[in-house]
């Protein structure tokens, strides 16, 4: 017999790998959420899952293992997605500055320098 909290541990972690399939930027935010929500509820199931362990939990332990790593993964790449899309956003802001403002790195002293070498 395997415990409840197992069983609701491999649910939630499936739910989170489903989750983290979905890359639309659009939904970014909501799934930001979910995905906090699901882990913060494993979080709480952890305390329940102690040993000892039956021979059946043990094989199901090594199937919520390679869940584990495959979420290890996806969570991974989703991060990496964020991080590339808020280099984008910083360079677009540096570069719409640059546009507005393109005389912000001209000297105004009155002299010339020559940038060419």
């Amino acid at each position: 017999m395997i415990r409840e909290s197992l069983v609701v541990w491999k649910t939630k972690t499936e739910l989170l790998i489903h989750l983290l399939d979905v890359r639309e930027e659009e939904k970014r935010d909501r799934v930001i959420e979910q995905v906090d929500k699901l882990i913060m509820e494993r979080e709480a199931l952890q305390s329940s899952i102690q040993a000892p362990f039956t021979e059946e939990e043990m094989e199901f332990g090594k199937k919520l293992m390679l869940l584990e790593e495959e979420l290890r993964g996806k969570l991974s790449v989703y991060m990496k997605d964020i991080r590339i899309a808020i280099s984008d956003q910083q360079k677009k802001k540096v570069s719409v500055h640059a546009y507005m403002d393109p005389y912000s790195n001209v000297y105004r002293d009155g002299t010339f320098y020559d940038k060419k070498k």
